[in-house]
């Protein structure tokens, strides 16, 4: 049997579902309702893309930096409890689209 969770981070959404429902965003469900729904939208923007798919922060923790002038494949807005609006944008970007940091 072929686990269907295969491509999310459990850990990553109950954490964040917890992280909204602390912050006020309804009820547990609901909050757990938007956690999986956003990291269903992560999983198919890659398979649309079909290439290693990452944000700024993620590709400079690999030792990557964005190229300047980098226009982002998708972006998505998520619920950011630590924002004062609540939410925030987040853009990918594809390794063709980085280089190695120089030292």
């Amino acid at each position: 049997m072929r686990n269907s969770n295969a491509n999310y981070n459990l850990k990553n959404i109950m954490n964040k579902a917890w992280n909204l429902f602390r912050a006020n965003f309804g009820t547990f469900s609901d909050c757990l309702k938007q956690a999986w729904e956003e990291a269903k939208e992560l999983v198919s923007a890659v398979k649309i893309i079909g290439a290693e798919v990452r944000t700024w922060f993620g590709w400079k923790q690999m030792g990557f930096e964005v190229m300047h002038g980098s226009k982002a494949v998708f972006q998505r807005t998520i619920t950011d409890t630590t924002t004062k609006s609540g939410y925030r944008v987040v853009s990918y970007f594809t390794r063709s689209q980085v280089a190695p940091i120089a030292e």
